[in-house]
């Protein structure tokens, strides 16, 4: 006969006994991290859409107070750059890595580079397109990652030229491919330890009338879309 024990467990409900109650601490931990985690997506996509909105309504320089230099606010110094800090052109772009368009401007950047490193300084600033782009902020996060140990631009470009394939092994894949420490890059990703400095930027855009990738700002002039190489060598050559 079972004793008195043995029956207060068989009477008791599966959510009362000791592997119910862990499980269901365990439920709500996971609930709590589904919770954030999509109240930080929901963040992101209400911020480009207010960002949308906006240039529809008004222009980009009246969403900042008037006393504020847009060139103060768009050429950031932490950002990842190239070029000369005493330079007369500065050149900054809001980019998505998984934007089609972002691409065709990735060759026009780099043309530029190679001509143009020694006179211009160029400035990239992350604006991902979660809504359309589910693979941009994590893109966006490793190449901060790589920032870290000073090879963002390296890193920049292998993630255009496989576009195609930014899941989280291949984000790593390439990073241990460029030969970075990837114990650090790793940690750096997995913990999305640059989430704010990408929030930053893309806090930025909105506030200057981002609502595409890739957008350019010469000299604090906004010029959305992909820019022809021709038409910025000739700014560049005018600036001379």
């Amino acid at each position: 006969m079972p004793n008195r024990e043995n029956q207060q467990n068989l009477k008791a409900k599966w959510h009362q006994r000791w592997w119910g109650i862990i499980f269901l601490i365990i439920v709500a931990i996971l609930l709590i991290y589904l919770a954030v985690f999509i109240y930080q997506v929901v963040f992101l996509i209400e911020l480009q859409s207010q960002s949308r909105l906006q240039s529809q309504n008004f222009n980009f320089t009246q969403t900042l107070n008037p006393q504020v230099n847009i060139r103060d606010v768009v050429e950031t110094k932490d950002d990842p750059a190239w070029g000369i800090d005493e330079a007369e052109l500065v050149i900054v772009q809001f980019s998505d890595f998984q934007c089609s368009y972002s691409y065709q401007a990735y060759s026009v950047v780099k043309s530029l580079r190679q001509e143009y490193e020694d006179q211009i300084k160029f400035i990239y600033r992350d604006f991902p397109n979660l809504a359309s782009h589910p693979d941009s902020l994590k893109a966006a996060l490793a190449a901060n990652c790589a920032f870290e140990q000073g090879q963002f631009w390296s890193y920049h470009d292998r993630l255009f030229e496989n576009q195609n394939d930014l899941s989280l092994a291949n984000l790593k894949f390439i990073a241990s491919q460029l030969g970075l420490d990837l114990e650090q890059f790793n940690n750096c990703l997995d913990n999305e330890k640059y989430r704010t400095e990408i929030y930053n930027d893309m806090q930025d855009g909105a506030r200057l009338g981002v609502t595409g990738t890739p957008t350019f700002f010469i000299n604090g002039n906004k010029v959305p879309g992909v820019i022809p190489y021709e038409t910025f060598k000739t700014i560049i050559e005018r600036m001379k």
